[in-house]
């Protein structure tokens, strides 16, 4: 119920980055890529992007009022930029092969059972091409597991706030609260709060399971500039998976 109220601010809290889209491109392009995969895509505001830079596109998510919206950004000028609802540990009901693929926005933490998180990257690679590349994107849990940080930065917008909150549940579990308050922005006033377990994935641990799942080579990044991971001070955890 949270994610589908989310839907209709989903653009406002996380509009589109170009370095983001740089980041992608770059990487998608070294590989002569052309069929790219968008998992966990939200409005699929990226997969939309590429799809303007020529690429063709697929994009899932688990929620249904997420897939709507981003269905009519692509409705009008680019059909090359297709989304349906689907489950980041099953992209191969597409039935498509994909020369990259992206699963960004800290999505791979809501696989909180190892199991899943293996059958998700062993899904992702065998549905790659190669040369292919993933690109995946979580916070830097190191970061926050060795600090003990509980918050991650207030995100504010015109009529609206997104605050999200850390709390320790247990071992390889950290509960995950948001809260959004909204009190304009054209949408109607309220505040919608939400809490989720998440598994805080460590820079090794993803290593070595995108190396397990059949994946040949691995770099991670601290942020989408290819600024150097710190696993002190970097804010992001973005890795890139090449086969």
């Amino acid at each position: 119920m949270f994610y589908h109220r989310l839907a209709a601010y989903y653009d406002l809290i996380f509009p589109p980055e170009q370095n983001k889209t740089a980041f992608l491109h770059r990487e998608f392009a070294a590989v002569g890529a052309k069929r790219i995969l968008d998992l966990a895509c939200g409005t699929g505001t990226y997969a939309v992007e590429l799809a303007r830079l020529g690429y063709e596109t697929w994009g899932t998510d688990l929620e249904p009022a997420l897939i709507e919206l981003a269905q009519i950004k692509a409705a009008d000028d680019l059909p090359a930029a297709r989304f349906t609802v689907g489950d980041m540990r099953e992209p191969e009901v597409l039935g498509l092969m994909f020369d990259g693929l992206f699963c960004i926005g800290n999505s791979l933490a809501h696989l909180i059972e190892i199991n899943d998180l293996k059958v998700a990257l062993a899904a992702m690679r065998r549905v790659l091409n190669s040369p292919g590349r993933a690109v995946l994107q979580i916070v830097n849990f190191d970061r926050i597991l060795a600090l003990g940080e509980t918050e991650l930065p207030l995100i504010e917008r015109e009529g609206l706030t997104f605050a999200r909150i850390y709390r320790p549940c247990g071992e390889e579990r950290l509960q995950f609260d948001s809260v959004l308050a909204v009190n304009g922005a054209g949408k109607s006033a309220g505040r919608f709060e939400n809490s989720v377990t998440l598994r805080p994935i460590r820079r090794a641990e993803l290593e070595r399971l995108l190396l397990e799942a059949g994946f040949t080579g691995v770099r991670v990044y601290g942020d989408f500039k290819y600024g150097e991971f710190n696993e002190a001070n970097s804010q992001a955890t973005v890795v890139v998976a090449e086969c």
